[in-house]
This record gives structure tokens, sequence and C-alpha cells, in this order.
């Protein structure tokens, strides 16, 4: 089993985000506010990518 596995919800904030492969929706949450997990049901990627809200200069440290 993956380690993204959406088979057990984890605390942390949940949102929907583009996929960096395909484009469309996948799903994304953090649990620490700084790199966001991304699991896409329609090609299958499953990663990590920063926050979108730390893009472009982070306001917070």
């Amino acid at each position: 089993m993956s380690k993204f596995s959406m088979g057990a919800i984890m605390a942390g904030t949940h949102f929907p985000t583009n996929c960096p492969r395909c484009g469309n929706v996948a799903e994304a949450w953090t649990e620490d506010g700084v790199t966001v997990k991304v699991c896409c049901r329609m090609c299958g990627y499953e990663g990590e990518q920063p926050h979108p809200d730390l893009k472009n200069g982070a306001w917070r440290v």
C-alpha cells in the first residue's frame, strides 16, 4: 500500500488542487502547512510539492 493512500484519513487540511502530471483535479492535504501531499486518481500520480501559499516568496516562516 502506498504511503499516500487515501484509505486512512489523516489529520490536516484537505483541499483540491491540480495534478502536476495530468492537470486534472486531485486530492491534496497538508499536515505541517509547508508541504502538500497530492494523490491523483486519474493518472495515479502520488507525490509531494511545496504548499501553494508559500510559492513566490513565503509570507511566513
